[in-house]
C-alpha cells in the first residue's frame, strides 16, 4: 500500500476521533437577555428575560421569567433532555410537545408543536466559544404567518 494513503487514513481517523470527542459546551447558569443586541423583527420586544439553566448532557432543565411593558410577567420551564424525544411543555401558545437535539458541541435545535397544531416554534440555541454569550434564533409559524427574531443573552 502507498505510504501516503496510510498516512491519510490515520489522519482521517484522528480527525474523526477529535470531532467526536469535542467538548460539549455547558449551558449552566443564569442568563439575562441583552435587549439591545437582540434583533426583534416583527415580534414585540420584551423589557426583560432572565433564564436559569441546569445542564448535564444530555439532561436539560430550565426556567425563566419574561416581562413585557404592557403585560403581566410570564414564566416558562422545561425539564427533559437533549435527545430528540418528545417532551410535554406548556407555552404561551398552549400545551404541546417539544423535541431538542444536538447540532454540534456548541448548538442545539428545539422544535415545539402546539397540541392544536396551530403553532410551530423552531429555535437554534448556540453558546459562544468563551461560554459567555447564548444566542437563540427563533422562528414561529402560526395562523398569522411566520415571524423570526434573534435573542442574545449574557451570562451573569
Amino acid at each position: 500500500m502507498n505510504r501516503w494513503f496510510i498516512r491519510f487514513v490515520c489522519l482521517a481517523i484522528l480527525l474523526a476521533f477529535a470531532v467526536m470527542t469535542a467538548q460539549i459546551a455547558g449551558l449552566n447558569g443564569t442568563w439575562k437577555l441583552n435587549v439591545g443586541r437582540s434583533r426583534w423583527g416583527k415580534v414585540q420586544k420584551p423589557v426583560s428575560v432572565v433564564l436559569q439553566i441546569q445542564h448535564t448532557e444530555p439532561l436539560l432543565t430550565y426556567s425563566g421569567t419574561v416581562i413585557y411593558s404592557n403585560e403581566e410577567t410570564r414564566t416558562f420551564a422545561f425539564d427533559g433532555a437533549i435527545d430528540g424525544r418528545e417532551y410535554h411543555m406548556d407555552r404561551s401558545y398552549g400545551g404541546g410537545n417539544i423535541t431538542i437535539r444536538r447540532l454540534n458541541s456548541q448548538a442545539i435545535k428545539s422544535v415545539f408543536h402546539s397540541a392544536d397544531g396551530r403553532f410551530t416554534e423552531t429555535a437554534t440555541t448556540t453558546i459562544s466559544a468563551g461560554g459567555k454569550i447564548l444566542t437563540r434564533q427563533l422562528q414561529v409559524d402560526s395562523p398569522e404567518g411566520r415571524k423570526s427574531w434573534t435573542e442574545v443573552y449574557d451570562k451573569q
